[in-house]
């Protein structure tokens, strides 16, 4: 779980712009499926991939994680991995928790510091609401594919994170995979299917209460 830290060498990969009709298009259709939920729930596979890998076109696999992704806007996420080994990682746009329960380890950081990949994947599960407030969004020219490319650069440009490739399903615009390169070309990639709609959640759900005996790392 330590790709909000941490990500890995890769390349950029280049974009051609599309017309902006139908960049809109595709947005219009993440909004409709996405942007009036009340909830979501997806399945992950979460993926670091080296610079070497990726250049390859292939991924390291010796990084990999699944679990659970829920989302309940504007920016609470819960991650709950299970393989290799179970860990929770969870923020609600102030504070980010990760928790190790093989090791007994509980870290607690800034979202604003350390929390951008979630919540840029918070902005792409909000259905992209508003997003040509914050990012130059383009359409990737990819000829007879069943997927929709669309490649986000924030505008102004931050610190941290080059730009995000966002691929939705052309039929339902279901949102498929989301790759997150930093500003030297790290990527963390999301794969995500089995989606629903959740319209409440128990309370607390997006909140962490350290077990007891255990120690806070605040980073």
């Amino acid at each position: 779980m330590m790709f909000l830290l941490v990500l890995f060498l890769g390349p950029i990969p280049s974009g051609k712009a599309l017309p902006d009709d139908r960049v809109s298009a595709v947005i219009e259709g993440i909004s409709g499926r996405y942007g009036d939920a009340k909830g979501l729930a997806a399945e992950y596979t979460r993926e670091a991939i080296s610079k070497t890998m990726a250049k390859l076109g292939v991924a390291d696999r010796h990084d990999l994680a699944k679990g659970r992704l829920y989302f309940k806007p504007p920016d609470f996420v819960r991650l709950e991995q299970s393989s290799p080994q179970e860990e929770l990682l969870l923020t609600d746009g102030q504070t980010l928790w990760w928790y190790v329960p093989l090791k007994k380890e509980v870290y607690k950081y800034p979202a604003e510091k350390f929390g951008q990949e979630l919540r840029l994947l918070g902005d792409v599960l909000k259905g992209l609401k508003d997003a040509g407030d914050r990012f130059q969004i383009t359409l990737k020219a990819i000829p007879e594919t069943s997927t929709y490319h669309l490649i986000l650069r924030p505008d102004p440009p931050w610190q941290d994170i080059d730009h995000l490739e966002v691929i939705i399903g052309k039929g339902d615009f279901a949102i498929n995979q989301v790759d997150i390169y930093n500003t030297i070309g790290g990527l963390t990639r999301f794969l995500l299917s089995s989606w629903k709609e959740k319209d409440r959640f128990t309370r607390g759900f997006f909140s962490f209460f350290p077990p007891p005996g255990i120690e806070v790392k605040e980073k």
